[in-house]
């Protein structure tokens, strides 16, 4: 094989591999795996409610709401791109320990939430979710909490209404920066079509803001949840919280996490009277 036979071989791969993430970006960005089918139950140790929210495009957005023994707000809880809320449940109700409901809902293409799905519809599916908890709860006992993909439904959210906190765990300053990470050599600012400017939105938000980041994690680099705590400190009350050696998932394993969250929220909502 000639010389310009190799490079037009070697060529052609990388062209197949641009194909490849352009045509399958969305399987790659939204895994809704994790054990979940139509008769498998959540199960959790609090009571619960289950609901169908009916979003825009006949889209259907199936949610749970998972009750406290005793409650002094909701945490409103956008959950990783791995996995419904068969496994997300279980996680998201270890937050009722700090004394709050939590409030979270599937994705669409997730469990049984179902519909197109845009980068703005996702949006609008997240306002609905908040309409939804201001029939329950006034605006300053509401927190919302976003978890890495999560990050980019709460900080754009944060930007267009006064939630009482913002609580963003692995997040990133954009999916651009994330897909440039783990696709070095690949040109996706060409055909990324899930932006998730979270460095944008979040600036126009006006709620206090903490953000927690392991160093290790691999998934979304600390670096980039850095640049995010970063880009907003000087406009909006910002804290960061550096856990040495946390990963992506395991960050409720260390006691430093568990601790700045709980001071974060009795800072900024009442305490439950004995």
């Amino acid at each position: 094989m000639t010389f310009l036979e190799v490079v037009v071989v070697l060529c052609a791969i990388y062209l197949l591999v641009c194909l490849f993430y352009f045509i399958f970006q969305e399987r790659l960005l939204f895994v809704p795996i994790g054990g979940w089918h139509p008769d498998k139950p959540i199960e959790l140790g609090s009571d619960f409610e289950e609901l169908t929210l009916s979003g825009i495009e006949g889209g259907t957005i199936h949610a749970i709401h998972i009750k406290a023994r005793q409650s002094r707000g909701c945490i409103l809880y956008f959950h990783g791109n791995t996995g419904s809320l068969v496994r997300w449940g279980p996680i998201a109700e270890e937050l009722t320990s700090f004394g709050f409901d939590v409030f979270l809902a599937d994705y669409r293409g997730y469990g049984r939430s179902c519909g197109k799905r845009t980068e703005e519809i996702l949006y609008a599916d997240t306002l609905l979710c908040y309409k939804h908890l201001l029939t329950k709860y006034r605006e300053e006992e509401i927190c919302l909490y976003g978890r890495s993909l999560g990050s980019a439904m709460v900080c754009w959210l944060a930007g267009r209404t006064k939630p009482n906190a913002v609580i963003l765990e692995t997040p990133f300053n954009s999916m651009l920066e994330v897909a440039k990470y783990h696709s070095r050599f690949i040109p996706v600012k060409f055909f990324l079509r899930y932006s998730f400017r979270n460095d944008i939105h979040l600036r126009g938000a006006q709620s206090p803001t903490l953000i927690a980041h392991g160093t290790k994690d691999r998934i979304v680099p600390y670096r980039l949840g850095l640049k995010l705590y970063q880009s907003v400190k000087d406009r909006i009350h910002c804290e960061m919280i550096t856990i040495p050696g946390g990963k992506h998932g395991n960050l409720n394993g260390y006691p430093v996490f568990h601790q700045g969250v709980e001071r974060f929220l009795n800072q900024h909502f009442k305490q439950l009277k004995d």
